[in-house]
């Protein structure tokens, strides 16, 4: 998209996050009554969460007006202080507990040794082929990961939509490679590339948006059938990449109540996804309670996001702008909702 492109908040945005996180939990519910029938609805959930987050922080660096190495240096403070803060505190808390993942989520489990831990609390489990304390922390590694790459297509000069996607057919063929090649095992990243890519080609792509917006959540949602009937990687990819051609073109949701249960969910998506797990632990699996997993659902992400999230993110903010010695602007919505994410 153009440079001058506005940077208002966005309740498509909005939207597919809200529904990437719902994805994953009502997998994750799914699991905890065995059934399969929606066992990959979670997993498209996080694809999609890796196309909102690659698109959301190409906008805010060039929301920052920065270049070269403070835009640099800005990116990764502000990262560091998005991600790790929530994500230390849910493995801390489930190593307190004496929780551990298994096949439907927290259960009772001896503490992880030393490498385990520290690779939770570092985001490098697919490095050192260490499990995830929490189940969905698997994906917080591929984004960190791919923050390396970020400022570096954000910088590049003659990034084009053809360019782009002749690096997604190419990252497509090599993600293969770790299947068959011993040496390249730790190379998970490649796999999940075509996957982040499309965010930053519907950042490229100029805007046109014709299609009416009421088909927007439709659009997602028939996606997600698609992924379900074919779940393999590379139909992964292929939709991510129709989505990402696909977004500049639908029209701005402007139904109001929409906007704000969207905005809500998307807000506090982070803290959803990083708590799920224990809300389904301690309601369902402990107390047996409906009315207290939504209770949970509805309340304590919020209080983390006030509580915790924000003000990690304002810290952060305020290092950067000292770092890069240069004004940084308060960061927008959907920024502050950006986060990966069964």
């Amino acid at each position: 998209m153009p440079d001058g492109r506005s940077r208002s908040p966005s309740p498509n945005l909005d939207t597919l996050r809200s529904i990437a996180v719902l994805m994953v939990l009502f997998d994750h519910l799914n699991r905890q009554y065995h059934v399969d029938r929606f066992d990959n609805i979670g997993f498209f959930g996080v694809l999609l969460f890796f196309v909102h987050t690659a698109l959301v922080l190409m906008y805010s660096m060039q929301r920052s007006h920065l270049t070269g190495l403070a835009l640099v240096k800005d990116f990764y403070v502000r990262r560091f202080f998005r991600i790790y803060p929530l994500s230390i505190l849910a493995v801390l808390t489930a190593v307190l507990l004496g929780l551990h993942t298994d096949g439907r989520g927290l259960s009772f489990a001896p503490r992880p040794g030393a490498l385990e831990l520290t690779s939770n609390l570092l985001l490098i489990q697919n490095l050192t082929h260490t499990p995830s304390i929490i189940g969905p922390l698997w994906s917080l590694p591929l984004e960190v990961q791919m923050y390396v790459a970020l400022p570096v297509l954000f910088l590049w000069k003659k990034r084009s939509f053809g360019l782009l996607l002749g690096l997604w057919v190419g990252c497509g063929l090599l993600g293969h490679f770790p299947r068959s090649v011993p040496a390249l095992a730790w190379f998970s990243l490649l796999i999940f590339v075509p996957n982040f890519l499309p965010g930053i080609m519907a950042f490229t792509l100029t805007e046109k948006r014709s299609i009416p917006s009421y088909l927007w959540p439709p659009f997602i949602l028939i996606l997600a059938l698609v992924f379900l009937w074919m779940p393999t990687r590379r139909v992964g990819a292929e939709l991510c990449l129709l989505l990402g051609i696909m977004l500049p073109r639908f029209k701005e949701i402007t139904f109001r109540p929409l906007m704000l249960i969207s905005h809500r969910i998307a807000t506090y998506s982070y803290g959803i996804y990083l708590g799920h797990s224990f809300f389904i632990w301690f309601a369902l699996r402990q107390h047996n309670s409906w009315i207290l997993f939504w209770a949970m659902w509805l309340i304590i992400p919020a209080l983390l996001y006030h509580a915790f999230e924000h003000p990690a993110i304002e810290l952060g903010r305020r290092l950067a702008q000292k770092i890069s010695s240069s004004p940084h602007p308060a960061p927008s919505p959907e920024e502050l909702s950006a986060e990966g994410f069964t």
